[in-house]
């Protein structure tokens, strides 16, 4: 019995792999140089997918979005697809090399002759994906290239190349800062790769005042780690500062560097930042309504949470703060941690009648969720303060909703 389950199971998977490579067509199994050649026999871009097993971005790639018919009928029209495995294949390993792959799976989307068209990396929805492979055919027809060569085996750095070649050497990454001190252009390919992986403050500053000129030549993929690095350290230096105008110019500067998703993902870090150093609650608040920073009210509540403790002494900024938990308790039934920051305002606020109220009916609710184990320890605590009338008696924690994750 368990061999005959063995037998369709197997059967089962076999069918489901047919059906995947006839849904997405040309999947090349060969080598890069025949996926090149058939590349330029049927004249179609190639998209290269650097991967590896265990990558679970990955999978839900080939699960969610490359048997998308919208997806399917992209690639059948236009693409030849190339998935190559960055762990085991040396075409993957040298292609993972020559285009710094930052994170997988990364996309690379090359013409027939191998001129460099675009580079992704990450989780795309069928949303973001099929807009990304109409781009490419529009910037071939338009001949807008990457500056890459369409080599594999450049003159890379030893410790750069080892990242992705595992020859076995050792070679320590402060090597690369000498090998970019001797660099007469720190343009040229195999200079901006090894600046790619590195965090040099001199060749951080490099990349960051040449940064429009590197993204027309390189694209923005193997930027974004480094610039949102330099962005998380500016923007709480320009808090500590006040400087408002410095931040929001670095902000302009750097929006091309992320496309729309990561945006909005990165941002509100970068808002967060500023404030933290600078404790500048009426400018935060601003800039929240300014950039629509948090779309959902769970979004914009774990936002605020830190802020009302900050400004426990601020009844101003609090009162602000109150009117929006008030507007949404009247709108729908608050959850704990919501609740919890509502009293924390009644009670920061000196409104005792109301924080008592509040306490009370938090410590009647049904915390037993192991979410929600510190929150009731917090409370208690936080009762005591409230009957003693004593607002600097709590030290609040800002105890954060968990908002679940999708890829999509």
């Amino acid at each position: 019995m368990k061999k005959n389950i063995f037998y369709m199971v197997a059967t089962c998977c076999g069918l489901l792999l047919s059906c995947l490579l006839h849904a997405q067509e040309k999947i090349v199994q060969g080598t890069y140089a025949e996926c090149q050649a058939l590349a330029k026999k049927e004249n179609k871009l190639i998209l290269i997918d650097l991967y590896f097993v265990g990558c679970m971005p990955c999978a839900e790639m080939d699960k969610q979005v490359f048997p998308d018919p919208a997806v399917v009928s992209e690639l059948k029209a236009n693409y030849i697809l190339y998935k190559t495995d960055v762990m085991k294949e040396m075409d993957g390993k040298r292609l993972a090399r020559k285009y710094g792959a930052p994170g997988f799976p990364t996309y690379v989307i090359v013409n027939p002759d191998g001129k460099t068209l675009l580079t992704e990396s990450g989780f795309f929805g069928v949303d973001r994906f099929v807009p990304l492979l109409k781009e490419a055919v529009q910037r071939s027809k338009s001949e807008l290239f990457l500056a890459f060569n369409n080599s594999l085996d450049n003159n890379y750095p030893a410790a750069y190349s080892e990242r992705f070649i595992k020859t076995g050497e050792k070679h320590d990454f402060a090597e690369l800062e000498g090998y970019l001190d001797q660099q007469k252009d720190l343009f040229g390919e195999a200079a901006f790769l090894a600046n790619s992986v590195t965090s040099l403050p001199k060749y951080n500053d490099w990349v960051y005042t040449h940064l429009p000129q590197l993204i027309k030549m390189y694209g923005s993929n193997l930027l974004r780690n480094k610039i949102s690095a330099m962005a998380s350290k500016k923007s709480k230096q320009y808090g500590s500062t006040q400087q408002l105008d410095s931040l929001e110019s670095m902000l302009t500067y750097i929006r091309p560097t992320f496309n729309d998703k990561l945006w909005d993902i990165f941002l509100p870090a970068f808002i967060s930042n500023y404030y933290t150093s600078s404790k500048d609650a009426n400018t935060y608040m601003k800039l929240i309504t300014q950039f629509n920073l948090y779309t959902t009210w769970d979004l914009r509540s774990n936002a605020l949470g830190q802020v009302i403790i900050d400004q426990a002494k601020e009844p101003k900024i609090l009162n602000k703060i109150l009117a929006e938990y008030q507007q949404q308790q009247s709108m729908q039934q608050l959850d704990a941690i919501d609740n919890y920051r509502l009293t924390l305002l009644y009670y920061y606020l000196k409104d005792f009648k109301n924080a008592t109220k509040s306490v009370q009916t938090l410590l009647n609710a049904d915390l037993s969720s192991s979410s929600h184990s510190t929150l009731k320890k917090e409370l208690l605590a936080l009762k005591d303060a409230i009957d003693k009338k004593n607002p600097d008696l709590f030290q609040a924690k800002d105890i954060k909703k968990i908002i679940p994750f999708t890829l999509s």
